[in-house]
């Protein structure tokens, strides 16, 4: 598989392709917890319960950011950076307080699910990260200016007068 780190319109592809399966996964985890929490439920404990149903509305906001990153990305707008900055932040801050919870509660010694709870952790922090890193490198590709030159050594980032 070819990496191309500097191939914007490859890793647009690749992260539009990611995002609409993050997208389907958490549409696929709402619907299995409100048809049949058992699917999906990492512990029947009332506490868990009421955690997770603290969710739906943040998850929301993470799912429609999102698609509109992805349909940013997909128009070509700047607007995408803000829709992924957005998602990348919203997608970090969910899994830390999955992961305080998780951690306080002994989620992740459960038999019954404490290992997917930690591979759906992690695959949040990745997403999340992963959307950071993206912005912070192709940033002027998603801007639509053009990608700024390497300074000289001891250059600075404003232009000098001549």
């Amino acid at each position: 598989m070819k990496l191309a780190l500097d191939d914007f319109e490859l890793w647009r592809r690749r992260l539009m392709t990611l995002m609409f399966v993050a997208v389907g996964l958490l549409v696929a985890y709402w619907a299995a917890w409100v048809g049949d929490r058992r699917l999906v439920a990492s512990d029947h404990t009332s506490e868990y319960v009421a955690f997770e149903q603290a969710f739906p509305l943040a998850d929301a906001w993470l799912l429609g950011a999102m698609l509109l990153a992805v349909l940013q990305l997909w128009r070509r707008r700047p607007s995408a950076l803000t829709w992924l900055l957005v998602t990348g932040g919203a997608g970090i801050y969910l899994c830390a307080l999955d992961v305080l919870f998780d951690l306080q509660h002994g989620i992740y010694a459960k038999p019954d699910g404490g290992a997917v709870e930690l591979a759906v952790n992690l695959l949040t922090l990745a997403l999340g990260v992963g959307l950071l890193r993206f912005t912070r490198r192709f940033r002027s590709q998603l801007l639509g200016t053009s990608p700024e030159l390497p300074r000289a050594a001891g250059e600075t980032s404003v232009p000098r007068k001549a």
